[in-house]
């Protein structure tokens, strides 16, 4: 026998009607979820974009496409350190990594001179960690000591055309930054003097021309020219390369600028990443007659290299008669120095 069409037919409105009410109660219910949960996701998710996008540009800027043409700007609070924890390193200026000049640097220090950048690499480790923080503590980025790894690549006697010392600093700016330069001492030799003295100079060019990059080409090249080209062109830190700069202060800021870049991966490059050394401890006490080193060393029972090392201003091994000069000790041998000196002084 056939099945009943009008039951059929019953059964089967019954199960649309209820197949109907459980449709619209679902979409009911997801809908629900898709207006209460999906604004919460979009806040978040704008959020976490905007946020990507402000650490990618600064205030007021548009968002730029081309990297070389992003500004280069001083560290932000929100910046992370870099390098060990020994050495404050913030990525606080922005490299244009696609300016030819910076990639062909780059390339350079990976190839030709990876032995020579090796090198300063090494020399760095002693004296790095407490440059870097007297940089950072008189409002100079930390990483503007790669201009020591382009300078003297950290040889305190490096000397050229009478600039001299760690930051190559001729002797008359020298002075003006309050260093001593004389016969007998000088202090562009000494890591500690000599950095808060670039600091000093580095920070007054900054103020001058409201730009780093600016401050570092005239910190090679001197101010008259980067005064013309601040003063016709108005240049911005993504304005540094091409006609508006002059060629040797953009093969100048882009060495630096390639050295900067490496050490803040120097394993993405090839490089061993350093080890730092603990900034070294001192004593100091001020001597105003002419001692020898010699002497002091056998006071305190160190070795004449031991105070070399920790007085790398004085030119001669020997301290100047008439003026003071705040020779450093190892820790822990003032008492022997204070006794024997006062035996020497009664002589």
């Amino acid at each position: 026998m056939a099945p009943d069409s009008s039951l059929h037919r019953h059964h089967a409105a019954g199960s649309e009607a209820v197949l109907r009410v459980f449709v619209k109660v679902a979409v009911s219910f997801l809908l629900s979820l898709f207006i209460f949960h999906f604004p919460a996701q979009a806040g978040v998710e704008s959020t976490e974009i905007l946020g990507a996008l402000a650490a990618l540009s600064l205030p007021g800027d548009s968002p730029k496409k081309d990297i070389s043409a992003m500004p280069l700007t001083q560290p932000t609070p929100t910046d992370a350190r870099k390098g060990t924890s020994a050495v404050l390193w913030r990525n606080g200026i922005q490299i244009p990594l696609h300016e030819p000049l910076v990639e062909k640097y780059i390339r350079f220090y990976q190839g030709e001179g990876r032995n020579t950048f090796s090198d300063a690499m090494k020399k760095a480790k002693t004296c790095l960690p407490r440059m870097t923080e007297i940089l950072e503590s008189q409002g100079v980025p930390a990483e503007m000591v790669s201009i020591v790894f382009v300078e003297s690549r950290f040889d305190k006697n490096s000397s050229y055309r009478g600039a001299g010392g760690y930051w190559q600093m001729m002797a008359a700016t020298a002075r003006n930054m309050g260093l001593r330069v004389d016969r007998w001492v000088d202090e562009r030799r000494d890591p500690i003097k000599s950095t808060k003295a670039a600091a000093k100079y580095l920070k007054t060019l900054n103020e001058q021309y409201d730009s780093w990059l600016l401050a570092l080409a005239a910190y090679n090249a001197g101010t008259r020219p980067i005064n013309c080209v601040a003063r016709k062109c108005r240049v911005k830190d993504g304005e540094l390369y091409g006609r508006k700069l002059p060629a040797y202060s953009a093969v100048y800021v882009s060495k630096v600028l390639a050295a900067m870049n490496i050490m803040r991966e120097p394993e993405k490059y090839g490089f061993e990443c350093p080890n730092y050394c603990s900034p070294t401890d001192f004593d100091p006490v001020l001597i105003n007659t002419p001692l020898k080193l010699e002497e002091v060393a056998q006071w305190i029972d160190v070795p004449v290299s031991r105070l070399q090392e920790l007085n790398p201003s004085l030119r001669l091994d020997a301290m100047s008669p008439g003026s003071g000069f705040a020779l450093r000790l190892p820790p822990g041998s003032r008492e022997k120095f204070d006794l024997a000196y006062e035996v020497y002084t009664r002589r």
